[in-house]
C-alpha cells in the first residue's frame, strides 16, 4: 500500500490530505499517515531531486527547488512568471485595489489579472472606479493551504520565501 500512496502523490497535481488518500484507497487514515511519514523519510535519506512535503496537513511530491532551473524548459507552466509575481503581490497585499496593483506592477498587470481570474485564483469586485482584488479558495487549494484567510496566506508566503529560493525571486519580503 505504501507504493500505492507513493503513486498517488506522484500523479497528483495538488496536495492531498491523509484523509483524502485514505478515502481513495479505502484505508485507515492512521495507516496512510504512517506511509506518508515513511515515504518522506525515505526521500530525505535517498538524497534525490524529488521530495515529499507536508503543507498545512496535506502532502505533495515535487522536484526540489534547486533543480528547477534544469527542468523549467521541459515542464508546462500553468502560470507565467509575470502572472505569478502579480499573484504574489495580490496575495500579500489583499484586499488590493486594481489601481494600486497597476502602480506596483505596471500596465501588464491587467493581462495578468485577467488570466488569474480565468484560472480561478483571484476575485475581482467593483468598488467605485476600480476593482478590489483578493485570492480565492481555489488559490488556497492549489497552493496547499487550509485557509484563504489573508493573514494565513501572508504567513505562508513569508515562510515559503525564506525556505525556497525560487519563491524569493517572486516575493520581496
Amino acid at each position: 500500500m505504501k507504493k500505492v500512496v507513493e503513486a498517488i502523490l506522484f500523479s497528483a497535481t495538488k496536495p492531498f490530505s491523509p484523509k483524502k488518500i485514505a478515502t481513495m484507497v479505502n484505508m485507515d487514515v492512521g495507516e496512510i499517515k504512517g506511509y506518508l511519514d515513511d515515504l518522506m523519510k525515505e526521500y530525505q535519506e535517498r538524497d534525490t531531486s524529488i521530495e515529499i512535503l507536508e503543507i498545512s496537513g496535506k502532502y505533495i511530491m515535487r522536484v526540489k527547488p534547486r533543480y528547477h532551473p534544469y527542468i523549467e524548459r521541459f515542464v508546462e507552466k500553468d502560470i507565467d512568471k509575470g502572472s505569478l509575481r502579480t499573484l504574489a503581490v495580490i496575495a500579500l497585499k489583499q484586499p488590493l485595489p486594481l489601481s494600486k496593483l497597476a502602480k506596483i506592477r505596471g500596465n501588464k498587470c491587467y493581462d495578468h489579472v485577467k488570466k488569474l481570474i480565468e484560472l480561478g485564483f483571484v476575485n475581482s469586485k467593483r468598488s467605485g472606479r476600480t476593482s478590489i482584488l483578493s485570492t480565492t479558495r481555489e488559490f488556497a487549494i492549489y497552493f496547499g493551504l487550509n485557509s484563504n484567510n489573508p493573514e494565513d496566506i501572508r504567513e505562508f508566503l513569508r515562510k515559503a520565501a525564506k525556505s525556497d529560493s525560487i519563491l524569493e525571486r517572486y516575493i520581496d519580503i
